[in-house]
């Protein structure tokens, strides 16, 4: 069925027809008759409805809390919930807009789907193919040995790296965390019931506790890699699970800690041209003005909107960059410091879930102290393990996947001190006892 199809039901007064319409991350939504058998609700769709309830109203909000409790896509709306669902900001979905709710007093039941990206047929010419992958076996090797999955029941909830030989495993502490029957297990198979030990909120690790010995530890690497170089993320069965590339270095992305120019740009022949300066913005504040076209920041030349991205990301607030610019054909030179970012609201919100396009976010996949930035395709269940570069080196953590292009990992240097810091306490304890 295509989204021009449309079928009458006459079995519920409640319900005129079927149909379904394409929404953005591809989720498709059908409106059936509620006798319909109620469809077990996969992970993806999971994740979205997850993300959405911070944003949602109360009444709303728990509509789709029960859902994921009850491990259903279904979703029942009054008229007027649903009018209010579609107009919230954080509402993700395009097409809602379709369903004619004019002279409707009677309840809608949608059902979510969402095509799996997991089970998306990678082309033999793309990066992430298998061809590739397996190429790229010889740098993983010695971190798979160190790196085991973590399991709440059946599912995968995330990776998890060995940190100490006596059972200490770190993982991503969002994705674990209250989750019911914790188990760790290694490639060769062997599994292990596993215990929250410690953890560190603001970084969102989490150290796991199993009853084992004699277990391979992570080593962790010192050097950083270079903008541009490729990195793998280590799947516990000695392969690649991913190729990405390192672009750009560790920053705060949390609220308000992140550089903020205030423009929109725009693509132009030759540097980047910007529109929406606001009064009071670090952009108009340095004399920028609508349509002034921006050729150099920090001494790079913006060629693109990415990389004049790039250069901000690269940047906190407070620090100050000189700005090359053109205006009516006459080239000028300004000094900016950034400010920080701060976006609140609906508008927070509707970019959160827009960010969600082509991807699936993880739960939490922000406000980190220091992380940095790679284009991996991740899935949430693939952070907590290791990354390392095509000499083997660990050189980070996956921490979250943060939207279509973009992941964040926990700089190796910053997990080790991390980890001291998380078993400080227990080693004092223990000489005390």
């Amino acid at each position: 069925m295509n989204s021009s199809q449309s079928t009458k039901i006459k079995s519920s007064p409640s319900v005129y027809c079927k149909w379904i319409v394409t929404a953005i991350a591809c989720v498709a939504l059908f409106v059936f008759c509620p006798s319909t058998a109620q469809a077990q609700m996969p992970q993806d769709v999971r994740d979205i409805f997850e993300g959405m309830l911070e944003h949602l109203d109360d009444d709303i909000r728990q509509k789709f809390q029960t859902a994921i409790d009850n491990d259903t896509t279904q979703v029942e709306f009054t008229p007027s919930e649903l009018r209010r669902f579609r107009e919230s900001p954080a509402n993700p979905f395009a097409g809602l807009d379709k369903i004619n709710l004019k002279g409707r007093r009677s309840n809608v039941v949608l059902n979510f789907e969402l095509p799996s990206m997991r089970n998306r047929q990678v082309g033999i010419y793309e990066r992430q193919s298998k061809t590739v992958l397996d190429g790229l076996r010889s740098p993983v090797v010695s971190a798979a040995t160190s790196t085991v999955t973590v399991f709440s029941g059946q599912r995968q909830a995330a990776l998890g790296t060995i940190i100490q030989a006596d059972g200490l495993v770190l993982t991503k502490l969002s994705e674990i965390e209250n989750r019911p029957d914790l188990r760790v297990e290694r490639a060769d198979g062997t599994s292990f019931q596993a215990k929250l030990f410690k953890q560190n909120q603001e970084n969102d690790l989490a150290i796991l506790k199993i009853d084992a010995q004699n277990l391979p530890v992570i080593s962790w690497s010192d050097a950083e890699p270079k903008l541009g170089a490729f990195l793998l993320t280590v799947s516990p069965k000695g392969t690649p699970l991913a190729i990405g590339s390192y672009s750009v270095r560790p920053r705060s992305t949390r609220e308000g800690e992140q550089a903020f120019l205030g423009v929109q740009p725009i693509v132009a022949l030759h540097g980047v041209r910007v529109t929406d300066i606001q009064p009071g913005s670090a952009s108009y504040n340095a004399g920028i003005r609508d349509n002034d076209v921006i050729l150099k920041i920090a001494g790079k030349p913006t060629v693109d909107v990415a990389s004049l991205v790039k250069v901000i990301r690269e940047h906190r607030p407070g620090d100050q960059v000189t700005i090359r610019f053109e205006r009516n054909g006459i080239e000028q030179t300004t000094q900016a410091t950034f400010a920080g970012r701060g976006i609140a609201g609906e508008r927070a919100a509707r970019f959160k879930m827009m960010n969600r396009l082509g991807a699936v976010p993880s739960q939490r996949d922000g406000n980190f102290p220091s992380v940095f930035q790679h284009d991996t395709p991740l899935f949430p269940e693939h952070c907590g393990g290791p990354m390392v570069d095509l000499d083997g080196q660990v050189v980070g953590l996956n921490i979250a996947r943060r939207g279509r292009a973009a992941s964040f990992a926990l700089p190796a240097q910053l997990v080790k001190t991390l980890i001291d810091e998380m078993l400080r306490e227990d080693v004092a304890r223990r000489v005390i006892e």
